[in-house]
This record gives structure tokens, C-alpha cells and sequence, in this order.
């Protein structure tokens, strides 16, 4: 007997998704399901798989969708991994999927990635995910040692992982046979385990190293004349130069812009240079940055 109430309870606890073996589990006929769709009280986002009472297809939702479509053990990987834990250099809303290889279904508009073994997964946002670590490792075999480099300091930044766990999943999950293992570790080698203050920064290390510009100090400790300490982004002690980098959402409130004039003019007082660049500047005219700061420091 179709049991409608039931399905709505499912459907409620599911995010608004219901797949076709819960509604035929539930006394529901195909001519059922295709009643519902034809009047519009149902929408199907998969084959097989129904939102009820959506009015609003988001892109959570699509990635739900796909998952159930997808069958069991089915996670978020990839750009949608890293999309979902937020980490920089991904901006796109690709839904990409890891699923066991013996899944038979194919969801509509999503990439696929097969595997022979479980992966260790978490949670985001209601959607099951692969690791923060496992992200890192699939995404160094697609992506440039740029993006990489954004994304693994990203993570640190956020507290998602540090650099004893990732290179623990590298151990134990990459190697031979595994794209991109060689980049991670590269970019790791690299980065070390600074924790960059924005996407722009990491943008500006990376130019200053390529240009062979001297090594500053990240977010070096300055006691200001009132008591207070600043944390200018790049400085050469020895030099007394820095070099601040505004990300875009710098001086995004007339208070944050008093309280950077305010800190820069005491860098000032104590006998500091300073020279201020925009995250735009570093995309758009990268060598004319990497110019002004090889002249900046002397080199």
C-alpha cells in the first residue's frame, strides 16, 4: 500500500531526496512516481532519484542527488571535496565523485573517479567527503604545484589537517601507481609548515622564490611603541623592510583601514620600510611586483 507519509519523512530527514527503491519499499508504482513528476510535485534530479517539495536546487543538493544515484559508499572528491572544505584555489562547482568499482550507476553531470578500496571519509555540510589529506593527495595528480601550494597551506591555515597527517596519508595511500604523489611531497618540501595569511600571500612567496629574491621572514613577531605586536607579512630583520600584501578583502571597513594606517605608521616610527601590494597586482602584473621587490630589498 503506498504509504505517502512515510516517503515525506524520508524524504525530510534526507535533505528532501528520495531515491526509487525507498519509494517502491513504500508501496509506490512507476505510474506513482511519474504522476508526482508530471503535475510537478516531484523533480527528478537523477535517474531514479526525486527531490520533494523542492522549490530551490542547489548545488548541495545536486552533489546529494548525485551521491544516491551514485549507490553506497559513494563520496565528494576532488574540486567538490575541495570546494566543500573550502579550501583556496578552487572556485568552480564541478560535482566530483570517488565510487567503488563495483557501482554500476552513472549520475548525470558528474565526474566519476573508480576505486578498488574503501577511502577514509568525513563529513561536510551533510555530505560525505573524502579527507582533507586524501583531497590533497587526488588533486596533486590534476592541478599545478601553484594551485597545490594554496590549497596545502589553506588547510594548515584552517586547522583542517598539519603536515605529520598529510604526509601519513602520503605513506600510507600514495606511492607508485598513485598520480600526483611526487607534487604533494614537492609542495610540501616547499611550503614547509608556514601558515599563510591568504591566497595572495602564498601568490607573493611563491613570485619572490622564482625570482630568486632573498628568503623573508613570514609573519615575523614586531613589538610596536604602544605594547601592541604587529605581524607584517614578509620582512627582512636585517634590511628593517617589509612588504605587505592586501588580499581582496583588505580594508574592507573604514575601522580595518584605521587600524592598518594605524600599525603601519608605527612600523614607521620604529624605523621600518614598508612597501604595500594588492592581490590584484600580484595576479594581473606578477613581474612588475617581482621587479619592485628585487629592488625593494637590494637585489
Amino acid at each position: 500500500m503506498w504509504d505517502e507519509g512515510a516517503v515525506r519523512r524520508f524524504a525530510a530527514d534526507n535533505h528532501g531526496l528520495v531515491d526509487r527503491q525507498v519509494l517502491l519499499a513504500h508501496g509506490a508504482t512507476d505510474d506513482v512516481i511519474k504522476a508526482h513528476v508530471a503535475a510537478g510535485r516531484w523533480v527528478q534530479a537523477q535517474w531514479g532519484v526525486y527531490y520533494l517539495n523542492v522549490t530551490e536546487q542547489t548545488w548541495l543538493a545536486e552533489i546529494r542527488a548525485a551521491l544516491l544515484a551514485a549507490g553506497p559508499h559513494a563520496l565528494a572528491s576532488h574540486r567538490t571535496a575541495a570546494a566543500l572544505w573550502h579550501l583556496d584555489g578552487i572556485t568552480s562547482h564541478l560535482i566530483e565523485l570517488t565510487v567503488p568499482y563495483e557501482n554500476r550507476a552513472l549520475p548525470n553531470r558528474a565526474i566519476l573517479h573508480r576505486t578498488r578500496r574503501r577511502l577514509p571519509n568525513s563529513e561536510v555540510e551533510g555530505v560525505p567527503v573524502t579527507t582533507v589529506e586524501r583531497t590533497l593527495l587526488d588533486l596533486s595528480g590534476l592541478l599545478s604545484d601553484r594551485v597545490m601550494e594554496k590549497m596545502y597551506l589553506s588547510a594548515l591555515r584552517l586547522k583542517l589537517t598539519c603536515p605529520d597527517e598529510v604526509s601519513r596519508v602520503v605513506r600510507e595511500q600514495g606511492g607508485r601507481g598513485v598520480r600526483g604523489t611526487r607534487r604533494l611531497l614537492r609542495v610540501m618540501s616547499i611550503a614547509g609548515d608556514a601558515l599563510s595569511g591568504s591566497a595572495a600571500e602564498v601568490d607573493a612567496a611563491r613570485l619572490m622564490r622564482d625570482a630568486g629574491i632573498p628568503q623573508p621572514v613570514a609573519q615575523l613577531k614586531v613589538r610596536l611603541p604602544n605594547g601592541e605586536h604587529a605581524y607584517p607579512d614578509f620582512a627582512w630583520p636585517d634590511l628593517m623592510k617589509l612588504v605587505e600584501i592586501d588580499g581582496l578583502g583588505a580594508h574592507s571597513t573604514p575601522d580595518q583601514l584605521s587600524d592598518d594606517l594605524f600599525r603601519q605608521n608605527m612600523l614607521m616610527e620604529l624605523g621600518w620600510e614598508i612597501r604595500r601590494f594588492t592581490a590584484r597586482q600580484l595576479w594581473r602584473e606578477p613581474k612588475v611586483v617581482q621587479g619592485e621587490i628585487r629592488s625593494f630589498v637590494g637585489r
